[in-house]
């Protein structure tokens, strides 16, 4: 499993970027140090991940690469 840092735009203005990055307690550093930055940012978030690979992230956190409009259709049913 490895770890993944998501960076995405809360209003989904712009594709989230992801970090992969092997060693856990770096991973957390990394989280840590991201979210000082992003404190007084309402517009920004970061999350830390784990899966198997990025495509499987992909898959199993799909909320954070979908646009408004492919949420709202999601909710739809």
């Amino acid at each position: 499993m490895s770890n993944f840092l998501v960076f995405y735009s809360r209003k989904r203005q712009e594709a989230p970027r992801v970090e992969r990055v092997d060693d856990s307690d770096e991973a957390v550093r990394r989280l840590l140090d991201a979210e000082r930055k992003l404190a007084g940012d309402p517009l920004h978030g970061v999350v830390l991940l784990v899966a198997e690979d990025e495509a499987d992230l992909r898959r199993t956190h799909s909320h954070y690469f979908s646009s408004v409009e492919e949420l709202v259709r999601q909710a739809a049913g």
